[in-house]
């Protein structure tokens, strides 16, 4: 990996770690429902600009309506609803670093899979498996030791983040679905958030509908959420597949909860407890032996017989993401 791919790499990491600093500011001031209901239409309308500007990259969607409701209420509403909740209750470093289990649910789930998407469960993996949650029961179990009697909302607050985790689990074997010969790259994001702006609507109504304009400082926070964490992070993060690979870019899943940890600190002067540190540290151990991160490394290594493919040779990113094919799944971010 050269810089300029270092570069990218590095920012991507930094726009989904402040996701939850963007969910942090917006919950402050309004509902869960309103803030997912307003972070989905400027994430609609990046995408819809985006696809507007390249249409082969939505070609094949009408393909795949009734998909893309499933993946909006499992891949979309549940989770977001499910963090943005949580957010009102811990601390946003701790909500990234629950969320990081993401991986380890989808590997998981995909054991009992039915269909396109299942995979054996080896035993290297149940080990990662169990490490990686291990790293959950140290949050959650220093966490109640430390705040007592107060912790009840708290231990809410995460349980609430690990269910978001695996329905991201149950969605992102659901949006492998979103394949076949002439599907644009961002058919399944597109017609998924879609379709989740419509369910959130009469959501927002229900749950808690909005009385008060928001300040700026809360619709700018929900913007950035919505514009950086879906449109320009998705021109990134496949312009990353297209040059330098998928392993390559699965690394962001292990800067991600670094960097929204010290969105945290230097935003809202949350501290980095301890037990987040070492939890954090678990859940990435046992992520990277579930996927064989160091072991893929060294194959890909002694397999190598050309160079990689140069990140300068490129300019154009949105012509990139036509031929990317891939969606970020288990680089999940809030």
């Amino acid at each position: 990996m050269r810089p300029r791919a270092y570069l990218i790499l590095f920012t991507l990491a930094l726009i989904w770690g402040a996701s939850f600093l963007f969910i942090k500011i917006g919950v402050q001031e309004m509902s869960p429902a309103t803030l997912v209901t307003l972070r989905l239409v400027f994430a609609v309308i990046t995408l819809s600009e985006i696809a507007a500007a390249r249409p082969a990259l939505i070609a094949g969607w009408r393909r795949y309506w009734r998909l893309a409701i499933l993946v909006a209420i499992f891949n979309v509403m549940i989770p977001y609803l499910l963090i943005s909740w949580g957010e009102t209750r811990i601390f946003s470093g701790t909500a990234s670093i629950l969320n990081a289990t993401t991986p380890l649910f989808t590997v998981l789930l995909a054991s009992v899979w039915i269909g396109n998407g299942h995979e054996s469960l080896s035993w290297r993996k149940a080990l990662g498996i169990l490490i990686g949650f291990l790293g959950v029961f140290v949050v959650f179990g220093l966490d109640v030791r430390a705040f007592g009697d107060q912790s009840l909302p708290i231990i809410l607050g995460e349980l609430a983040v690990v269910v978001a985790s695996a329905s991201y689990g149950v969605g992102g074997l659901l949006s492998r679905r979103f394949a076949g010969e002439g599907t644009g790259t961002l058919v399944g994001p597109l017609t998924s958030l879609t379709a989740a702006l419509v369910i959130s609507i009469p959501v927002m109504l229900l749950w808690d509908p909005p009385t008060a304009l928001p300040s700026w400082k809360a619709i700018g926070a929900i913007a950035a959420l919505g514009v950086l964490g879906t449109g320009i992070a998705y021109l990134f993060y496949f312009w990353l597949i297209r040059n330098v690979g998928a392993p390559r870019t699965s690394m962001v899943t292990y800067l991600l909860p670094f960097s929204a940890l010290l969105w945290g600190l230097l935003v809202f002067g949350e501290p980095i407890l301890p037990n987040a540190l070492l939890g954090l540290a678990l859940v990435l151990l046992g992520t990277i032996i579930t996927n064989n991160t160091i072991g893929a490394h060294f194959r890909r290594k002694q397999q190598m017989t050309q160079p990689a493919t140069s990140v300068e040779t490129t300019p154009d990113i949105a012509e990139d993401i036509a031929s990317a094919g891939a969606y970020p799944e288990e680089a999940r971010r809030g």
